[in-house]
C-alpha cells in the first residue's frame, strides 16, 4: 500500500462519496455522545488540512465515542468540528479521507500480536511489527508527524526496562530516572512524572519512616501536603488502572468486536483523552 501523501485520487473520491451519502453529511442530525459532554474537542488543527499529530488527536477524540455513536456518524461529527474551526470544504473532504485511512490502519493494527510480558525485548518486538505496519499506510515523514512524540515515550520506556533488568538498587534506579526525565521531552515527563513523584515519596518515607506530620516538621507543611497529595492522586490512578484491567478480564469471553466496543465505552466514561494516553503507557509497560 502506498503512503498517504500520494493518495490524491483517493481524497477526491472520498470527498465525492461524502457528499453523495446523506447519512455521512454533516448536516444530518446525530445524537450527542454523553461521554464527550462538557469536553473540549481535542486537536489544535489550524484552519486548513495538514496531516499532523493534532489532526490525529481530533480523529481519536471522535473515535472515543464509538459505542455511543455509530461509526457512520463520526465523519459528520468530525466535519462539523472542522467547519467550526473555519475549514474550507475541500480541506474537510481531505480530512475525511485521511480519517477513513486512519481507521483502516487501526483495523489492521488490531490484528498485530500484543506483547505477553512487559520486557524490553517483548515490547521492542511488538513495536517493530507495528512500525512495519505503519509503513504500509504512511510515509516516514507522516509517521514522524503523527507519532513522533509517542516515539520519545516508547524509547524512554525501553531504556527504563533495560535499566531495571541490570539489578540496580531502588535508589540507583530512581537516580537514573530522575536524571533521564530531567533531560527528556515534555511528553515523556508527562507520562512518567507522576510515577516518579510517587517513587520519590515512597523512598523518602521508607528511609525515614515519616508520617505526614514528620514530613511537615522536616520539610514544611506545604511540601508535606504536596507529597501526600501526590501519593493520593497516584493511588487513585492505580485504582482506575486496576478497575480497567478487571473490566478487560470480565469481557474476555465476548467476541472481539463486542469486546472492543465495550472497552471503548468504558474508556470514554472513565478516562479523559490525556488519561487514555497515560493508560496506554502504563499497560504497555506493565506498570502497577
Amino acid at each position: 500500500m502506498k503512503p498517504f501523501t500520494i493518495m490524491v485520487p483517493v481524497l477526491a473520491v472520498a470527498g465525492l462519496l461524502y457528499l453523495v451519502f446523506p447519512e455521512r453529511h454533516p448536516m444530518a442530525p446525530v445524537k450527542a455522545a454523553a461521554s464527550l459532554a462538557d469536553t473540549q474537542v481535542d486537536g489544535a488543527v489550524g484552519s486548513r488540512y495538514r496531516m499532523s499529530a493534532a489532526l490525529k488527536a481530533r480523529f481519536d477524540y471522535w473515535l472515543s465515542a464509538v459505542g455511543e455513536l455509530p461509526l457512520s456518524a463520526l465523519p459528520g461529527k468530525l466535519a462539523q468540528s472542522l467547519r467550526q474551526d473555519g475549514w474550507a470544504e475541500a480541506d474537510i473532504n481531505a480530512a475525511l479521507a485521511a480519517f477513513a485511512h486512519y481507521q483502516q490502519y487501526l483495523d489492521a493494527l488490531s490484528e498485530v500480536a500484543k506483547p505477553q510480558a512487559a520486557t524490553a525485548a517483548e515490547l521492542k518486538a511488538a513495536w517493530t511489527e507495528r512500525d512495519a505496519l505503519r509503513r504500509q499506510f504512511y510515509s516516514e515523514a507522516e509517521i514522524n508527524q503523527l507519532w513522533g512524540d509517542e516515539a520519545a515515550v516508547e524509547d524512554f520506556t525501553l531504556r527504563r526496562l533495560e535499566i531495571q533488568s541490570l539489578g540496580l538498587s531502588e535508589s540507583e534506579q530512581l537516580k537514573w530516572e530522575e536524571d533521564a526525565l530531567a533531560q527528556a521531552p515534555a511528553t515523556v515527563q508527562q507520562a512518567y512524572g507522576p510515577s516518579l513523584k510517587l517513587a520519590q515519596l515512597q523512598q523518602l518515607q521508607q528511609m525515614s519512616g515519616a508520617s505526614r506530620d514528620q514530613l511537615a516538621a522536616q520539610y514544611g507543611d506545604g511540601a508535606a501536603d504536596r507529597l501526600m497529595a501526590a501519593k493520593a492522586q497516584q493511588q487513585a490512578w492505580q485504582g482506575k488502572v486496576a478497575a480497567y484491567r478487571d473490566k478487560v478480564k470480565s469481557l474476555s469471553a465476548l467476541p472481539s468486536a463486542e469486546k472492543a466496543q465495550a472497552l471503548a465505552e468504558y474508556q470514554a466514561r472513565h478516562f479523559s483523552a490525556n488519561e487514555l494516553k497515560r493508560l496506554r503507557v502504563w499497560l504497555s509497560n506493565g506498570m502497577q
